[in-house]
């Protein structure tokens, strides 16, 4: 009776103990599963030109709050709200940059490029947000091709010279040989198109929204015009797409705010796509934000802005193939140099 009574007292203490055991495991996994994931708010401060790179950053703009999924890094879930900054030029924006009162911006490339040697690294590309948006016009009836243009002047707007469309509409015109073709910087955007109407100017070279604005003009005075999609010519002859359009962030406040950094590019993303799928409702977001100044001239042109949201390894690998096209045609276009691999943010 003694070894049975002492055989169960065994018994009990273990069940005792695996009983203890167990209501350890079931504690420690209450705990765990109580542990709450904080929300870190993050006000972030974005910025644009008017025109096809206001376009992507619309939808987010005129949320003012995220519109995608949260970055959730497990303990903390990063959700932000958005002070939107929209200029004319891209000087206004490089000052923006450089004083800290834009955080993230839709640049020209170029610009990214320049702006990473002006500020001693502090910039990082992290996506791009438009192909080409390039369009030549002609009135003369006599330009059926790229070859049609040796020994004619291309009028460009003089807000663009020392830009990406300069660089490009050169690369495009060394690489067909028109050594005898020049192009003139001389008038504004708005002196082109009267002079396009009146005649005084037969071929120039606009961006979108501005060269869907000019054919409708046309067409109201009746007069005969022809389209050249830049794009396409550029890809004729060169191997890397245009990657005319990029956002860049600051590096400084990127190492402070990666979380929501990362919640951005989603919703960057999310606002990209509703600028090729919901139509509509980014017609009225533009033309709200004043990014383009009528519906009728948005939902035309917003098409053919090439909108996009390439991010991680695709996205160096087109930025930095694009820049070191720009590098051979014109050093000074990206600042002398191609930038290093801590220009790039893949995530």
């Amino acid at each position: 009776m003694k070894t049975i009574s002492r055989i169960s007292a065994i018994f009990m203490s273990l069940a005792m103990v695996v009983s203890l055991a167990a209501c350890g495991s079931e504690k420690k996994d209450e705990v765990s599963s109580s542990a709450e994931v904080k929300t870190v708010s993050t006000e972030v401060k974005v910025g644009a030109l008017f025109g096809p790179t206001g376009v992507s950053m619309a939808k987010l703009a005129k949320e003012k709050a995220t519109i995608a999924d949260a970055y959730s890094d497990g303990a903390n879930e990063y959700v932000n709200t958005y002070a939107a900054d929209y200029v004319d030029e891209p000087t206004q924006m490089v000052a923006k940059i450089s004083s800290g009162e834009v955080d993230i911006a839709c640049v020209p490339t170029n610009l990214a490029a320049k702006l990473y040697k002006v500020t001693n690294g502090n910039i990082k590309v992290a996506a791009v947000s438009t192909l080409g948006v390039l369009y030549m016009i002609d009135t003369s009836g006599e330009v059926k091709s790229v070859a049609d243009l040796q020994g004619k002047t291309i009028y460009a707007p003089s807000s663009v010279q020392g830009s990406n469309p300069e660089y490009i509409l050169n690369y495009v015109i060394a690489k067909n040989s028109l050594t005898d073709t020049k192009v003139s910087f001389d008038f504004t955007v708005d002196e082109l198109t009267a002079k396009i109407i009146s005649g005084d100017v037969q071929t120039i070279m606009v961006p979108e929204p501005k060269a869907t604005a000019i054919n409708g003009q046309l067409k109201k005075v009746e007069k005969e015009f022809a389209v050249t999609d830049i794009q396409a010519e550029w890809n004729k002859v060169c191997d890397t797409p245009i990657a005319q359009g990029v956002v860049v962030v600051r590096t400084d406040w990127l190492k402070e705010n990666e979380g929501a950094f990362k919640t951005f590019l989603n919703d960057f993303a999310a606002s990209s796509d509703a600028a090729l799928n919901d139509i509509d409702n980014t017609v009225a977001a533009v033309v709200e934000l004043g990014v383009i100044p009528n519906e009728a001239l948005a939902k035309q042109a917003i098409p053919n802005c090439n909108i996009v949201c390439v991010t991680g390894g695709d996205m160096k690998t087109s930025v930095s193939g694009f820049i070191n096209v720009l590098l051979e045609a014109d050093p000074q276009s990206v600042g002398g140099a191609a930038p290093d691999d801590e220009f790039y943010y893949v995530g």
